[in-house]
């Protein structure tokens, strides 16, 4: 009685958490095929970046779904589940190398992302550079009336910038100074944004990178570890051929029992 209420309590607790397993990998499919769809690979590199993170951050629902679905092997399976078995140790590997795939083009991605970054600022600068030069040709054509006037505007936007406007010369030597002051401080910021972002999409991809191996060789280790499923049939045609138990292998003919037979029927 004991053993039968084990049993039945095996059943139940495989059967729960099988069930959890398929519903854990149902959810997965539904984040995969948001991720996955509409695809724009080769089209947008920062989709393709993007895609990864997602990708390695659902990683562990299809990984536990897989381990729950697989507790305890082939007992009380039917046969469509132990064709499913089959199915889902192939998929562990697909998924395996998609986590791979993903993986290189994320690398291609963060290269492609971190030139349009480095193309973006240079493109920023060199607007920014124009500016600046157009405000120099400006300053040593203007006359002294209008260097006057374009002091003043600039000490009320900068109150703490004090400018001689008693002298033209040292004027436009002041305003001159504080135009190269800018454009050396608009070069430092553009520079410095530029390595603050490709410092933070390094990391962001070293993260995702590690996290994208991780699930690939686990996501590997199941299918090698799932062998079981994908050859239970052939397994079972080879043992029911080799007797299972001492009746079976006392009933087994022998070479010398078939000889002692024959020569009977032979007398």
């Amino acid at each position: 009685m004991s053993n039968t209420n084990s049993n039945s309590t095996e059943v139940i607790t495989a059967n729960l958490l099988r069930f959890a397993g398929y519903g854990l990998l149902l959810l997965a499919f539904s984040n995969f095929a948001d991720a996955l769809i509409p695809s724009k690979f080769g089209q947008d590199a920062t989709w393709e970046f993007s895609t990864l993170g997602k990708l390695v951050g659902i990683s562990p629902v299809p990984i536990i779904g897989l381990i729950l679905v697989f507790y305890g092997e082939s007992t009380y399976r039917s046969a469509l589940g132990k064709n499913i078995l089959k199915f889902l140790s192939w998929l562990s590997l697909l998924l395996s190398i998609l986590f791979a795939v993903m993986l290189l083009i994320g690398i291609s991605a963060v290269i492609r992302i971190n030139s349009e970054n480095a193309a973006k600022a240079s493109f920023a600068m060199s607007q920014q550079l124009e500016q600046f030069k157009t405000a120099k040709e400006n300053l040593k054509n203007t006359n002294d009336v209008n260097l006057v006037r374009a002091a003043e505007f600039i000490e009320k936007r900068s109150p703490n910038i004090k400018l001689n406007k008693n002298n033209p010369t040292e004027l436009r030597n002041q305003l001159n100074s504080e135009i190269v002051k800018n454009e050396n401080d608009i070069k430092a910021k553009v520079e410095e944004g530029q390595a603050r972002a490709s410092r933070q999409l390094i990391k962001q991809a070293a993260k995702w990178y590690f996290e994208a191996i991780v699930s690939a060789f686990v996501l590997f280790g199941i299918w090698h570890q799932t062998k079981w499923a994908r050859t239970n049939s052939r397994r079972k045609k080879k043992i029911s051929k080799v007797p299972t138990n001492l009746s079976d292998i006392a009933s087994t003919p022998t070479f010398d029992t078939e000889t002692s037979e024959s020569k009977s029927e032979d007398l």
